[in-house]
């Protein structure tokens, strides 16, 4: 399912939606919060919000009610908008929010707003959005901006969003932008309003499914849209008589980040679709290292280099800067972007260096500064004092045709602090005696024996948020207590 909107009926819908804030004495900069699903009416709060001077803050409606209440209290949301779907939590949301702040919208969001004027608003100002990170690990955090100079919509995120679709996109392209993934989060919202303020009409997928993507690109005439890896793999995974049977000729970029993508899954894709993947490294803290596929062919695996006024640096655990190729923490250094975890000044402090900000991963520059990633510093294992990056794991176990999905993580060893564990989601699970001596061996052709994994275990599916990202502690924390094999790889340690 699928519905269509243009950027004229979200601007008449933002407008009266800031006259419905005006007449509840929301005040400018005050925070919106909107627990929707992909629907229109989410970019219509955005918007009015943020073009009328209050700060947005989106909540994933598949967050448990406790840290739903935490975001709404943290955040100090003075209104919400939430769909009939989710009128279950009204109690919880009463607790922080006055129930004449709560607007319950259903299939009537244009009736609710119909007493309001949709004509221009008299003194426009940019707002802010302020996201809460899908983090694995504690609480979600939220990620404050810095405060903005009063200046006129739209706010930063939404022009940056215009930006870069209008830099990666050909000089003549013009068309719809489908919207596959969660609006919720960061990136799919951002590239929706920057592709609607640039006048391209959305058609908005109500929840991910492969071939129902191939098919809204074909009737659709789709010229862009976002992804996460995870959508990559699965569009890539298709059989090929399904990829064959839709015409995909109308799509001219597919943007995609928020988690580490396998270099042979982009290059299958690359070769299927065409040199249309635009790739970008960044946070919802700032960022903003992004690579062509023209790029990305000469220099595959990398993430690319930064922006204008973006600065990047790897540096040692002292500090101090590393050499070309030398794996340290990446850290940015921005001239127009600082941020702050709302409420946690540790977080917040543990993540600079000076001036300089990092987003926890770890990778190295090659020596026409192009950024690669290894890994998240927080998920590195250390085995024999031996630093082993999962991610670079992962994208071996992907390139074996059985391998629906999979994860690596360190588990406890007596011997040597961690050691390697992968668990495998396979796409046919009576596959299983048969695929392990063949997913060992592929490991022992493609990787260095302090990587190969010193256990493999099979799963019947693996915990990733809404953007691809693994859980990685749930998946630790249910493995943790797997019995120490006979294990050669430690040999070389």
């Amino acid at each position: 399912m699928a519905i269509s909107v243009n950027n004229d009926d979200i601007q008449r819908g933002a407008q009266q939606f800031a006259r419905w804030l005006d007449a509840r004495g929301i005040a400018t900069r005050a925070v919106v919060a909107a627990l929707l699903p992909n629907i229109p009416e989410f970019l219509i709060v955005l918007r009015g919000s943020t073009w009328s001077g209050r700060s947005f803050t989106p909540i994933n409606w598949h967050l448990v009610e406790d840290d739903i209440a935490y975001i709404l209290q943290n955040s100090e949301s003075c209104a919400i908008v939430l769909h009939s779907d989710f009128a279950d939590l009204l109690p919880i949301i009463h607790q922080h929010i006055p129930k004449q702040h709560c607007l319950l919208v259903g299939d009537n969001f244009s009736q609710t707003l119909a007493d309001f004027s949709d004509a221009a608003l008299a003194e426009p100002l940019a707002g802010n959005i302020m996201m809460y990170t899908s983090g694995t690990t504690g609480r979600p955090k939220g990620v404050k901006p810095r405060a903005m100079e009063d200046h006129p919509p739209p706010c930063f995120a939404s022009q940056m969003g215009s930006m870069m679709l209008s830099s990666s996109l050909p000089d003549n392209a013009s068309g719809n932008h489908l919207v596959a993934a969660p609006l919720y989060h960061a990136a799919p919202s951002t590239y929706a309003e920057g592709a609607a303020l640039l006048g391209a009409r959305l058609t908005i997928m109500a929840k991910w499914d492969a071939e129902a993507f191939l098919q809204l690109v074909e009737s659709e005439r789709i010229v862009s849209t976002f992804l996460v890896p995870t959508q990559i793999v699965r569009l890539v995974q298709l059989p090929d008589a399904i990829k064959q049977r839709y015409d995909t000729r109308s799509l001219q970029l597919i943007c995609h980040g928020a988690a580490p993508i396998a270099k042979s899954i982009k290059q299958q894709a690359i070769d299927w679709l065409g040199p249309i993947l635009f790739e970008f490294y960044g946070g919802t803290e700032g960022g903003g290292v992004s690579i062509s596929a023209q790029e990305w062919l000469e220099h595959p695996g990398s993430v690319g280099k930064p922006r204008p006024g973006l600065e990047v640096f790897i540096l040692d655990s002292d500090g101090k800067p590393c050499p070309t190729g030398t794996a340290g923490d990446v850290y940015f250094l921005s001239g127009d972007a600082s941020f702050e975890y709302k409420d946690d000044p540790e977080k917040t402090s543990d993540s600079y260096r000076g001036d300089k900000y990092t987003l926890g991963d770890i990778g190295y520059l090659d020596a026409d500064g192009y950024l690669y990633l290894c890994d998240r510093k927080a998920d590195t294992i250390i085995s024999g004092g031996v630093n082993i990056y999962p991610a670079q794991i992962e994208a071996v176990l992907l390139e074996h045709p059985s391998v629906h999905d999979c994860c690596v993580v360190g588990i406890d060893d007596e011997e040597w602090g961690e050691r390697v564990l992968a668990v495998v989601q396979l796409n046919d699970q009576t596959e299983q005696p048969a695929i392990r001596n063949s997913i060992q061996l592929l490991c022992e052709q493609r990787l260095a024996r302090f990587q190969q994994p010193a256990d493999i275990v099979f799963s019947d599916t693996l915990p990733r948020t809404e953007t691809g990202k693994l859980q990685r502690r749930k998946v630790r924390d249910q493995y943790r207590e797997i019995k120490k094999p006979v294990n050669k790889q430690q040999e070389t340690l």
